[in-house]
């Protein structure tokens, strides 16, 4: 699997993904909207308009660009940022298209904050069984107050992020402030595409953080903050080559592989040497998660099952 195949083409060249597929020994990808277009889109001031455009997008992914393999195209639904109706429409649209996961930009409130009106879309997702596949992070908007304030003015959520490293956290912890986990128990998330060498720090600031202010706000948890990332959520990796190394700090069956394709860090066209070279030492159990099983699973799909041919150009 490669975990950030950017549905940039025309249909048409659809099967020539398959054929750089076939160069880089990979059999399927998950597709992301691109993401500065996404984030340019949202400032369209015309709702209606703005929503046609983006059902229009995930239109063509399902019947015009995956169609040619849907077994190994996985599109992502690109959810919109008008509201929690319209992003709860769109849900049903793309189940309905046959796509089998959402890539959210911002909360489905389309703020950078979670809110009550949100848990009807976290109950659609499991109802319909859509995978979750962020990109980077969405929301994670925290108010850390005027620069010349101090931490008492801050939120909790704020407090529990300010050290971690990379984009991830400051949304987890909104999730688990606000008790997204423990009212959607069942929720899982797929983040794609991040510098997981960084992983264990950020679990571990958001451990410390929540303990160091939590005399100041009180806050109960349930469970340690990064026990609510660990069974909640998996990770995808790019071509991190100490991934292996940091097993005794970071369990490595969170982890999804992906190429990158087509980002200059990916491992696009030698990536079949990357692997050789970074997993060829590893449990064959736990290489099998990380580069296939893990986002099968997410996903809903048979690993079991013949795929697609690629056809002749």
């Amino acid at each position: 699997f490669n975990e950030d195949g950017s549905a940039r083409e025309g249909a048409g060249n659809a099967v020539q993904r398959l054929h750089e597929q076939d160069i880089d020994g990979i059999d399927a990808e998950v597709l992301f909207a691109p993401v500065f277009v996404a984030r340019f889109i949202e400032s369209i001031g015309d709702r209606e308009v703005y929503r046609s455009i983006v059902q229009a997008y995930n239109t063509w992914l399902a019947e015009e660009y995956c169609a040619v393999a849907p077994d190994r195209l996985f599109g992502n639904a690109l959810i919109p940022v008008s509201g929690t109706d319209d992003a709860v429409a769109e849900l049903h649209r793309a189940k309905a298209l046959g796509l089998r996961g959402v890539q959210l930009q911002r909360y489905p409130n389309g703020t950078g904050a979670p809110k009550p009106e949100d848990d009807r879309f976290w109950e659609t997702v499991l109802d319909l069984g859509l995978a979750l596949n962020p990109h980077l992070n969405f929301g994670g908007e925290v108010w850390r107050g005027d620069p010349r304030s101090d931490t008492s003015q801050w939120s909790v959520e704020a407090a529990m992020s300010q050290h971690t490293p990379m984009a991830p956290g400051a949304t987890l912890a909104q999730m688990i402030v606000h008790g997204v986990f423990d009212r959607f128990p069942e929720l899982r998330f797929y983040f794609a595409e991040l510098s997981v060498c960084y992983l264990p720090a950020m679990l571990w600031y958001l451990d410390r953080d929540y303990h160091e202010f939590n005399e100041w706000f009180q806050l109960p948890l349930k469970k340690e903050p990064s026990e609510y990332v660990l069974d909640h959520v998996i990770f995808g990796m790019v071509g991190d080559a100490l991934v292996t190394q940091m097993g005794n700090i970071f369990p490595l069956e969170k982890l999804v592989w992906g190429n990158d394709f087509p980002h200059s860090v990916g491992t696009y066209p030698n990536s079949k040497k990357y692997l050789k070279e970074t997993f060829g030492h590893v449990d064959v159990e736990l290489r099998h998660k990380i580069l296939a099983g893990n986002i099968a699973a997410h996903l809903g799909i048979d690993l079991h099952v013949e795929i697609t041919e690629t056809p002749d150009r």
